[in-house]
């Protein structure tokens, strides 16, 4: 029986083809009050799945409880993954907003094939004096798939309902970079996708069948992004569902070394990478 404290470990109002307890998202209920800071982060395990190694993929997100307030929480022991730990590729920024305060599958910690059904791999985050959990492990009722991931980040429910769809592959990101603060940095990806989901009269409004989004993922300041998404096109300037290239700039207000995520996404599927870029004083 999984014990009622340990249902932090489940996504908030995470799409599953399996039953969760009604009492599980009840803990969750956002209702009306927002809270501008001063509150807290939770951390969520949104489920798992197996790759094609054998290996097994622990999916991850958070929910920033601020609606104004952009959580700074370094690596180490209040931002803590353990076996392993403490660093195992977690955020250390938590973004707000009513858009991005809530990140869902936001990124996956990978576990050997013979992780026990049983052992719990575990993120705690403290924030506003409170120490808060995601328990994440292979128990049957936590299995996801591309499906569901889909339908939780993307539109695949209304778009793409039918997993035929590859995700983008991102071709050519930045590698390392070194710029000074307050100087824009040009960013540039390369992706190529299947063309699919073939546009339909319920997607017509989706303008960005194939993007490339940009989060700042850690460092000590604050990264600009101009724009965070920006919509993927071919040599000839054209919006483009099979592949081509999107542009971004990046300005940091404070030296040190920054981790960016970027998502080359197609409405239902998506790829991320990561790029670190060190800043200068100038």
């Amino acid at each position: 029986m999984i014990k009622p404290s340990r249902l932090v470990a489940l996504g908030v109002g995470l799409i599953l083809s399996t039953i969760v307890a009604p009492h599980a998202r009840a803990q969750y209920n956002l209702g009306s009050i927002k809270v501008a800071s001063g509150s807290t982060l939770q951390p969520v395990f949104e489920g798992w799945e197996e790759n094609a190694d054998g290996t097994f993929s622990f999916w991850f997100g958070y929910l920033n409880r601020n609606w104004e307030e952009e959580l700074n929480i370094p690596v180490g022991p209040d931002n803590n993954i353990e076996p392993g730990g403490p660093d195992l590729g977690q955020p250390e920024i938590f973004h707000t907003g009513e858009q991005k305060r809530r990140q869902m599958f936001a990124f996956n910690v990978v576990v050997p094939a013979d992780w026990p059904n049983d052992r719990d791999l575990v993120w705690s985050v403290t924030s506003a004096g409170e120490t808060l959990y995601a328990y994440a492990s292979r128990l049957p009722v936590y299995m996801v798939d591309v499906n569901v991931i889909s339908a939780n980040r993307g539109s695949q429910r209304d778009v793409d309902p039918v997993n035929k769809n590859a995700a983008p592959v991102i071709s050519e990101a930045p590698k390392d970079q070194t710029v000074a603060v307050g100087t824009p940095l040009m960013l540039e990806v390369s992706v190529t996708d299947d063309g699919l989901p073939i546009p339909t009269r319920l997607s017509e409004n989706l303008d960005r069948q194939l993007r490339v989004s940009w989060l700042q993922w850690r460092g000590p300041g604050h990264v600009n992004f101009d724009p965070e998404s920006v919509p993927v096109t071919d040599s000839a300037g054209e919006l483009s569902r099979v592949g081509g290239t999107a542009s971004t700039n990046a300005t940091f207000d404070s030296p040190g070394t920054y981790v960016l995520l970027l998502y080359a996404e197609d409405v239902s599927h998506f790829s991320m990478q990561r790029v670190t870029v060190t800043v200068t004083d100038g």
